[in-house]
């Protein structure tokens, strides 16, 4: 369904620059590059994060299988909980630093770059609800409802081909309607999920609970994040352009990693349980003295 989705979306977007804006296929396609170009770090992050959370399912798996829905649901709230961890500081740092992270990665390209960049502070945050995405797709086949997902992602496929055809058809939007639609269908395709989940769990998932201290966080990251990287740019101003950004941007994801590092022990985001499920998880247990 997403590749069917994927492919009707490049159509629909060509199409419209084309047929709704007037534009000729040679600009029309260099639009779509800055937005495809955008979709590269989104799918990189999310490439990382699914083993992780995805490795958990199995466990829970076996545990219905012999109807120990306590422990299903103590590893369903593991994987929600490290999925959290994972994507949402990453969906944001991309979304805060996006031009600047774009402009790094593409040295010879520094115009194709700060086009790009607007697209990944929107694609940031959808790099979030891809992640989650997935997750719960394989949660509800966990519960044997594997015919949900299909319907969740074609609904989700819907809202973005519909929104592509009203917003990159605006003037006034054009190619920027590209990653607002793909933020609103996996926006969807997670809402109608986690309702799922929710309801055909035995034992319901407290969300807020699970979601609430990892979004703080991660806020206060990129905030971090974001005011680093000013602070060194400004300070590096009148060296080589590549150069202060790529070092600014380099020293501003490293404050928010260690800003990040300090909240999730300090805020006990992350606990005992959850780390001993990884490889290792023993020694990473004792070295954050986790409880």
């Amino acid at each position: 369904a997403m590749s069917i989705i994927s492919i009707l979306d490049t159509k629909i977007v060509l199409g419209r620059l084309q047929d709704g804006l007037s534009l000729a296929p040679t600009a029309a396609n260099a639009l779509n590059g800055q937005y495809t170009t955008g979709m590269v770090m989104p799918n990189m992050v999310a490439s990382f994060v699914y083993p992780v959370t995805m490795s958990l399912l199995p466990f829970a798996a076996a545990a219905l299988a012999r109807n120990d829905t306590r422990e299903a649901d103590r590893t369903i709230s593991t994987a929600f909980r490290l999925l959290a961890l994972l994507a949402l500081p990453a969906g944001i740092g991309l979304s805060v630093l996006a031009t600047p992270i774009e402009k790094l990665v593409l040295p010879s390209q520094q115009e194709l770059a700060v086009a790009a960049g607007p697209h990944l502070q929107i694609l940031g945050i959808a790099t979030i609800f891809i992640c989650l995405m997935v997750l719960t797709n394989a949660i509800l086949q966990t519960y044997g409802k594997e015919q949900l997902p299909i319907f969740t992602v074609i609904a989700g496929g819907m809202v973005k081909v519909v929104m592509n055809y009203i917003l990159v058809g605006n003037p006034n939007i054009n190619i920027h309607g590209a990653p607002i639609s793909t933020l609103c269908c996996y926006l969807t395709i997670c809402g109608l999920n986690l309702f799922f989940v929710w309801k055909y769990s035995p034992e319901k998932p407290r969300y807020i609970q699970l979601f609430a201290k990892p979004v703080l966080a991660s806020v206060l990251m990129g905030g971090a994040a974001w005011a680093v990287y000013g602070l060194v740019y400004r300070l590096l101003s009148g060296h080589s352009a590549y150069g202060a950004n790529a070092l600014a941007t380099l020293v501003g994801i490293l404050a928010g990693v260690v800003v990040y590092g300090v909240l999730v022990v300090a805020l006990r985001i992350l606990r005992a349980e959850d780390v001993k499920a990884l490889p290792k998880g023993d020694k990473i247990t004792k070295l954050l003295r986790l409880k």
